[in-house]
């Protein structure tokens, strides 16, 4: 069976490497983007089963890098995870947030996340 592939988007490189190292190490395979045009350029050459997109990036927006994925027939189908220090804290117990991207919610984790937390979301979406 081959390795899902999480695109992890984000211009942190401490939390890139950590997510790199650690989903690695739960069996995924993970390519890396520190801009939103990269992530978008490598989504026309990679498949990916998910992205984990920073919202604030120093060239566009992530939640706009999401919108045009999303009106692009080749990739409209990648589910998303934001992870951003602009996410709004949820209470134990609650789902996470939601951000609106292109007119779809994705679910939002605030920055620093518990990492059990964002794999917990991640296999809702990648059994």
């Amino acid at each position: 069976m081959p390795l899902k592939r999480i695109l992890v988007v984000d211009d942190e490189p401490e939390i890139v490497d950590s997510l790199v190292k650690k989903l690695s190490a739960e069996g995924f395979h993970v390519i890396q983007a520190s801009r939103a045009k990269e992530a978008i350029d490598k989504t026309q050459t990679f498949s990916f089963d998910l992205i984990l997109m920073d919202i604030l990036l120093p060239d566009i927006d992530g939640a706009e890098a999401v919108r045009i994925l999303h009106e692009n027939p080749k990739t409209k189908h990648i589910p998303v995870i934001f992870l951003s220090g602009i996410a709004p804290k949820k209470e134990k117990g609650q789902s996470p947030a939601k951000i609106i991207a292109g007119g779809i919610a994705f679910p939002a984790l605030p920055k620093p996340f518990a990492f059990e937390e964002l794999l917990a979301e991640i296999h809702k979406i990648i059994p």
